[in-house]
């Protein structure tokens, strides 16, 4: 089961980094995909074909922000989102195939 508290201090945390990386714009998408990923998780009806994308494009934004920043400070992110990996996970194992 995954604490929705920890993962709205991991959203946060994650929107932080990717602003400060990569800028304002760029954590307005990630936030609209982490929106509609939650969305899809709790209505299982709502999943569709961009469900994938959505978790592309946070995967997209974790590989700029790791691009940027120090591999100890990379590894330091992931540690510090393991809730928010979980929960992808969660929504690609959930979600039906196409």
């Amino acid at each position: 089961m995954i604490n929705l508290e920890i993962l709205r201090i991991e959203l946060n945390y994650l929107k932080q980094v990717v602003e400060k990386e990569l800028g304002n714009k760029d954590v307005r998408k990630l936030s609209e995909a982490i929106a509609a990923l939650v969305t899809c998780f709790l209505y299982p009806n709502t999943y569709d074909s961009l469900s994938l994308s959505y978790i592309q494009i946070v995967e997209q934004y974790l590989c700029q922000v790791q691009q940027k920043i120090e591999l100890h400070k990379y590894k330091l992110l992931l540690n510090n989102i393991s809730t928010i990996i979980t929960f992808m996970e969660k929504v690609k194992f959930e979600m039906p195939k196409y």
